[in-house]
């Protein structure tokens, strides 16, 4: 198959989506399918994550990513993607979030190409963010897609009943774990760490964790909570760590490679998110034996946390006391946070890589056949 991939930006892009776009294109290539990737990047640009030599990636290189491009800008932009798509020929194309699939589907009127859209967020994103009508908007582009592709079978029920027939549950891949968190086992320290993964950003929604934490540190004062990732509210988060006057025990450590060394130097994890699609940072921290906390309200934490089994779900959303009265028998309990570590090793089994692949590999060439 000669499959084309397409996403906005992904210039030294450290989340979710950019991850996953890499480790599903480098997998299809090492199964012997040709692999072209298409961006809206600089000439410049550098992947965060290592992109296969195989897959051949065309940076436009027409205007700021990150800008609304301007008429003149979107014309040279189509001329040029139809320029690509008409000469690598693909068989066909997958573009990651509804706005680079918009984009492409414009840009290809009249190419009989089919399209495929895989939504990396789920339906209820809508209500949090400021731009009426874009819900609507987006399910009626949807229309256009030949395949829509969701991560948790839960948001099916979510869409409009007119595209339900064409959406296919696909969940992300989740790498079984080398090294082991001891959640019962406090480091040389004798501390403890409540970890939270991902980019410091509006939708990870940290201040509720902050806020959660500081009503939990004088109980507990052992325990200190770290912050992994990078992102424009890190600057208000500090402030607000600041105000707590929790310096000493809150950090934010920035984005790194070396991942899996945080996730086995901690004792729980809890990601407090408004929404996802599919929760990477939760499922890695499961792989890795760490109970895992997060708002039921939450697209997405029930489909991975099971109450009292892995982990536990806070009622409601973004509310500190409930999420520190949630916290605050885990904390407690080394006994019980060791249990549901173990459980959470096996709960994550299911998004084994391989068969991960295996079901993007069906999609597509059922997508290609018909």
């Amino acid at each position: 198959m000669r499959i084309l991939f397409v996403a906005r930006a992904i210039h030294q892009m450290a989340g979710g989506v950019e991850r996953m776009i890499t480790i599903i294109m480098n997998a299809l290539v090492h199964r012997g399918h040709q692999i072209e990737f298409m961006t809206w990047d600089g000439s410049a640009a550098t992947a965060f994550y290592p992109i296969d030599p195989q897959v051949v990636w065309h940076r436009l290189s027409l205007g700021n990513p990150a800008i609304k491009a301007t008429p003149w800008i979107k014309l040279r932009r189509m001329l040029m993607v139809r320029q690509l798509i008409r000469r690598s020929h693909p068989d066909v194309i997958v573009c990651f979030q509804s706005g680079t699939f918009l984009s492409v589907r414009l840009y290809t009127m009249g190419i009989r190409t089919p399209i495929i859209v895989a939504e990396r967020n789920a339906p209820s994103r809508f209500k949090y963010l400021n731009a009426p009508g874009s819900q609507r908007l987006t399910y009626q582009v949807f229309r256009w897609a030949e395949r829509i592709l969701v991560q948790c079978e839960s948001y099916r029920s979510h869409y409009p009943e007119f595209l339900r027939d064409r959406i296919i549950t696909i969940p992300n891949p989740v790498f079984p774990a080398h090294q082991f968190a001891q959640p019962h086992i406090p480091n040389a320290q004798e501390r403890w760490c409540l970890l939270s993964v991902g980019r410091l950003s509006y939708q990870k929604n940290f201040p509720v964790l902050i806020q959660a934490f500081a009503l939990l540190a004088a109980q507990f004062p052992t325990w200190d909570l770290k912050i992994v990732g990078a992102g424009e509210d890190q600057a208000a988060l500090q402030n607000l760590i600041n105000t707590q006057q929790l310096g000493d025990r809150v950090s934010l450590s920035g984005v790194t490679a070396a991942i899996t060394k945080q996730y086995v130097n901690a004792h729980l994890f809890c990601l407090p998110s408004l929404w996802e699609g599919f929760p990477n940072a939760l499922a890695e921290a499961l792989a890795h034996g760490l109970p895992g906390v997060g708002f039921i309200q939450c697209a997405g934490m029930a489909d991975l946390i099971t109450p009292d089994k892995n982990g536990s779900l806070v009622p409601g959303i973004n509310d500190p006391e409930a999420l520190a009265a949630t916290l605050a028998p885990l904390m407690q309990s080394a006994e019980q946070r060791q249990k549901m570590g173990q459980n959470a090793i096996t709960s994550i089994r299911e998004y084994e890589p391989a068969k991960i692949f295996n079901q993007w590999q069906a999609v597509l060439s059922d997508v290609i056949q018909k």
